[in-house]
C-alpha cells in the first residue's frame, strides 16, 4: 500500500505541457495528487486495511493531515528532557514529521535476528519512532500504541542525547556521516560488500573493496536528521549495530553493518 500511495504522490509534468504556465500546472497537479493520496488513505482506513502493518500506517500518517487529526490522542502527553509531563493541544505536523517524508528512512538493529523477527510482523502493540538530529544532538521519541485495533500517537518524549541507549554509536556515526576522511579511516580493510546481480533476478554478487574505493562505491550515507523505529522492545548490542536504509517509494534496501573492536567502531559490511 505504501508503494501505491507514494506513486500517486510523485506525479510529474511531461514536456508536452511546456506551452502552458508550468507553475500553475504544478500547483494544480500537486493539489490533485494530494487529494488522491488522501482518498486512498481514507478508503484504507475505512476498510480496516490501514492498521495491518505499522509501516503502512506510518507512511499514511505522515502524508495525511486528516489522518493525523484522527490518530493523535488529544490532549497529547509531552515529556521533556527532565521527565516533566504536560498535556499539549497542538502539534506542527508538517515540521514534526518532515524527517519521514524523504526518499528513505532508517531503522537500527542490534543483530540480524531482529531484522528477521521484524519481517514476521509480530503483533507489537507499542512502536516508538525516533527523530535523531546528529548535528545538534537532539533526540525526540514518538510513541504509537495500538488502541482498539487502531494505531495512535499517544506521547512525545524529548530525550537528552547522551542518555540514549545507543549514544555511543550515535556519537561515532555523527562524525562518520559528516567527515569523509574520518569515514574512510573507519571502513574495514577490506570491506565486505554484497550487491544485486544486474544480469540475474534475485541473485547477488559478493566481494570486497578497499577503503579508498568506498566513497565512489557508496557516496552518500544517511546523515543529518535520521530516523529509527523500535518495534516493541528493541535491544541493542554494544559491539554491533546494523543500520537499514529503506527506500520510501522503490522498495530498495541497504544494510550498513558496524562493529566495535578495540574501542573503535568500523563499517565492516555493506549490502545493497
Amino acid at each position: 500500500m505504501a508503494l501505491l500511495l507514494f506513486s500517486c504522490h510523485n506525479g510529474r509534468i511531461t514536456e508536452s505541457d511546456s506551452d502552458t504556465d508550468s507553475t500553475d500546472i504544478e500547483t494544480c497537479l500537486e493539489a490533485d495528487t494530494l487529494s488522491e493520496v488522501e482518498e486512498e488513505i481514507e478508503e484504507a482506513d475505512e476498510t480496516d486495511r490501514l492498521d495491518i502493518s505499522f509501516d503502512d500506517f506510518l507512511f499514511a500518517f505522515t502524508h495525511s493531515d486528516r489522518l493525523q487529526n484522527k490518530r493523535i490522542e488529544w490532549p497529547l502527553s509531552y515529556i521533556d528532557t527532565e521527565g516533566g509531563v504536560r498535556k499539549i493541544y497542538s502539534l506542527n505536523s508538517s515540521s514534526e514529521f518532515r524527517f519521514l517524508k524523504g526518499d528513505f528512512f532508517t531503522v537500527m538493529y542490534g543483530d540480524r535476528k531482529q531484522i528477521e523477527e521484524q519481517k514476521l510482523d509480530t503483533e507489537d502493540s507499542v512502536v516508538t519512532v525516533e527523530r535523531i538530529d546528529l548535528q545538534d544532538e537532539k533526540l525526540r521519541k514518538y510513541e504509537f500504541r495500538l488502541l482498539s485495533g487502531k494505531w495512535k500517537l499517544t506521547s512525545v518524549h524529548d530525550v537528552v542525547f547522551h542518555e540514549s541507549d545507543i549514544f555511543d554509536f550515535l556519537t561515532f556515526y555523527a562524525r562518520f556521516s559528516s567527515d569523509t576522511l574520518y569515514q574512510q579511516a573507519h571502513v574495514e580493510q577490506p570491506l565486505k560488500v554484497t550487491v544485486l546481480d544486474p544480469e540475474e533476478d534475485d541473485a547477488y554478487i559478493e566481494g570486497t573493496i578497499n577503503a579508498e574505493q568506498w566513497r565512489s562505491f557508496c557516496p552518500d550515507v544517511p546523515h543529518g536528521v535520521i530516523s529509527n523505529i523500535r518495534y516493541g522492545v528493541q535491544k541493542y548490542n554494544t559491539k554491533q549495530m546494523i543500520m537499514q536504509k529503506s527506500g520510501s517509494s522503490n522498495g530498495m534496501q541497504e544494510l550498513f553493518v558496524f562493529a566495535k573492536e578495540d574501542n573503535e567502531w568500523r563499517l565492516t559490511t555493506y549490502e545493497n
